[in-house]
């Protein structure tokens, strides 16, 4: 049982196996569910994305790091440069505001999100 990706150029693996000291992206991945028992052999990895049970290694596009924030809370925190060419002034906003001042206008370009 074992989760390949994004992790996979960084990864320690000889003849194709995962070194010990190399993290399986299942543990780290939104989409993976992992249930451990008293030994190791009692370990079970689920995937939400392929909806199944995985049961040998495996590689994937889809993996999203659950210990980094998403983009949604990221577009939360966000400061964004805003130009008011009535006062002349070019400074930082929140997104909440900037998106106020400008109804209907994206922040971010479509082929961006």
């Amino acid at each position: 049982m074992e989760c390949r990706g994004a992790y996979e150029r960084q990864s320690e693996n000889f003849g194709g196996t995962r070194s010990s000291a190399t993290p399986r992206l299942c543990d780290t991945c939104q989409s993976g569910i992992v249930t451990r028992g008293a030994s190791d052999s009692d370990e079970q990895v689920f995937c939400l994305i392929t909806n199944q049970r995985i049961h040998r290694s495996i590689v994937g596009n889809r993996y999203v790091n659950r210990n980094l924030p998403s983009l949604w809370h990221m577009r939360q925190i966000a400061w964004v440069l805003d130009i008011d060419a009535k006062r002349q002034r070019i400074g930082f906003v929140r997104a909440e505001e900037w998106e106020r001042k400008h109804n209907g206008e994206e922040l971010l370009p479509s082929h961006l999100d």
